[in-house]
């Protein structure tokens, strides 16, 4: 039987792969990869990959060994600039949900306590924990929850993949963030734990920016959830944040 028979949608075979690198494959599965690796190069090469990027990973996390506590410097607020959008950035967001407040922050800040930008700047930091792949037709990673909420499965839908995750202390909130990547494009999406932050706005997307990233935050159930990325517009961000999964994502 071919590859595309057995595997209908490539997505599977590439989770299944992932699956198989880290040790996290069902036996039952495992065979029916194996079978078809046989007579695959290409998919081969693509477990290569795949066991290189794994020990590349768990490489990184000895090393780092989250949780880590972290205190983040706030540089010196950058002087503000008007944000600008255009006619046709506006429309690329239409029909999203929430309502998405537009504002435009310096990295830091100069208020007390932990700020979005400063949740921000975790996406500059690696990934220190591999991330399991959801089985078909799930919304959500499977065993990875912060402040009792999942985080979401992305790659079917939008074609962002989660390639690991990395927990860290800031002011005494723990901040958990899952990293996902699309081509050469990366975000990261970073759950904080305790009462809101300072810029999030109860059933509204806040959109901000730090000195090189666009970033938008928004609430789940009190807590605030933050989406970055460096040159990724924030129409795809402030989509990615108003997605529910139909219905089946927890807000």
């Amino acid at each position: 039987m071919s590859i595309r028979n057995r595997y209908p949608r490539r997505s599977t075979i590439e989770r299944e792969l992932t699956r198989l690198a880290d040790g996290t494959l069902n036996a039952r599965s495992r065979r029916r990869v194996e079978r078809v690796l046989v007579t695959s190069p290409e998919l081969q090469a693509r477990l290569r990959e795949q066991r290189r990027a794994v020990a590349a990973t768990r490489t990184v996390a000895q090393r780092e060994r989250a949780p880590i506590a972290l205190r983040l410097r706030r540089p010196a607020p950058a002087p503000p600039r008007r944000a600008r959008r255009t006619p046709a950035f506006a429309a690329g967001l239409a029909g999203t949900a929430g309502a998405v407040v537009w504002s435009l922050v310096a990295l830091g800040g100069g208020g007390a306590g932990l700020t979005v930008a400063q949740a921000a700047t975790l996406a500059t930091r690696p990934p220190v924990v591999a991330v399991a792949q959801p089985r078909d037709d799930q919304v959500t990673l499977p065993h990875l929850r912060a402040a009792g909420l999942p985080f979401p499965y992305w790659e079917d839908r939008f074609h962002w993949r989660a390639t690991g995750s990395r927990t860290d202390l800031v002011d005494g909130r723990t901040l958990t963030t899952v990293f996902y990547r699309r081509g050469d494009q990366s975000i990261a999406y970073t759950i904080v734990s305790g009462a809101a932050l300072g810029g999030a706005a109860r059933e509204r997307i806040v959109a901000s920016s730090t000195a090189d990233r666009q970033v938008v935050s928004w609430l789940r159930r009190g807590h605030t959830c933050v989406l970055s990325g460096r040159g990724v517009p924030f129409a795809a961000l402030i989509r990615l944040a108003d997605w529910r999964g139909h219905g089946r994502i927890p807000y």
